[in-house]
């Protein structure tokens, strides 16, 4: 089994479960769950979700390239570490109880339905996947995106498990699109970082940013 399939079938362990089940109850912020030897935690959202995040890194290239003693020239590296959501859970209310329900990122999507087909994962919860809009907001404002539109520069990158790019505008900052590969015309965010120290949504995306922002699923916030 993959990290990655390891991640995914962390949010379906009776363990889990469990924990998410007595948050939802006593409400609690941040409850840590180790699993697979990774760290976790549930986070309970204003909006009323909670979050199974994964602690993860990724490196940032910092300056221009510089002479790196016994190594050449190079870009000096360091990581950035923020929580990644995997998934969220919702409760949906019955007339005598109230049921979990989950939502995979598109980014562990994969990794599910590989779970799924070889049967290394059999679970009655009901689980949903985002459209590709939604999935698109949450790539367009990730930490992989913060990290690049911070260059300044043209770039491509992969955030949420989708081809993205950060493309300059005339106006001197940059913006986020998907690839033309999904068909998703014009831009999703605008960095004005260096101008205003913000991440905007450009306007059709108004409504799933400050949606997701309530959700704590906007990685790139944590950035500013």
């Amino acid at each position: 089994m993959t990290p990655i399939q390891e991640m995914v079938l962390t949010l379906f362990t009776n363990e889990t479960l469990e924990k998410v089940k007595k948050q939802f109850s006593n409400r609690k912020e941040i409850v840590s769950n180790e699993s697979f030897n990774m760290s976790f935690r549930l986070y309970y959202s204003k909006a009323g979700n909670i979050n199974l995040e994964v602690l993860t890194q990724i490196p940032i290239e910092k300056g221009e390239a510089v002479d790196i003693p016994n190594l050449g020239r190079g870009q000096i590296q360091s990581t950035k570490m923020f929580f990644k959501p995997v998934g969220f859970y919702t409760q949906k209310k019955g007339f005598l109880s109230s049921s979990l329900e989950i939502t995979i990122v598109k980014e562990f999507e994969e990794a599910y339905d590989q779970l799924l087909n070889s049967k290394q994962l059999n679970s009655v919860v009901t689980t949903h996947k985002l459209s590709l809009e939604e999935n698109a907001v949450l790539a367009a404002f990730s930490m992989e995106a913060y990290i690049n539109a911070e260059k300044y520069q043209d770039a491509s990158f992969f955030a949420n498990g989708l081809h993205c790019d950060a493309i300059m505008t005339f106006q001197g900052y940059p913006q986020i699109f998907l690839d033309d590969r999904y068909g998703l015309r014009g831009p999703i965010a605008a960095y004005m970082l260096r101008e205003q120290n913000s991440i905007n949504p450009i306007v059709q995306y108004e409504d799933l940013f400050h949606k997701f922002r309530q959700m704590d699923l906007n990685t790139a916030m944590k950035g500013i």
